[in-house]
């Protein structure tokens, strides 16, 4: 009846490690994020972190939006330049979200 579970079922040392990465992404609330989209204005972008498990869940939402950014610029060899920020979810098993909009600038810019 369950023969596609067979293969998973007769190893339980991947059983093992699947529940110690679910578990770990448990505890530490794991973020993830959409991608990196185009923005409203031009030389724009937007990405949204997400994350939920803890009562610090939108610490790891917004953590992970602001790697993505920082990531997408440093590709380009360019830095990060936030322009804006929008969080939602209060509840600690709620999903919380960090939707950040940011340009990439040139590393030698002034900073503001």
């Amino acid at each position: 009846m369950f023969s596609y579970l067979r293969p998973i079922h007769s190893t339980p040392r991947a059983i093992g490690a699947i529940g110690a990465l679910a578990l770990a992404c448990l505890l530490a609330a794991c973020g993830t994020t959409n991608g990196v989209t185009a923005g409203a204005q031009p030389d724009t972008y937007t990405v949204t972190g997400k994350a939920t498990g803890t009562r610090m869940s939108w610490v790891t939402a917004r953590n992970a939006a602001m790697d993505a950014a920082a990531d997408y610029c440093k590709q380009r060899s360019q830095r990060v330049a936030i322009r804006s920020e929008a969080t939602s979810g209060v509840r600690s098993l709620e999903e919380q979200t960090s939707t950040v909009s940011f340009s990439c600038v040139p590393e030698n810019a002034a900073r503001g």
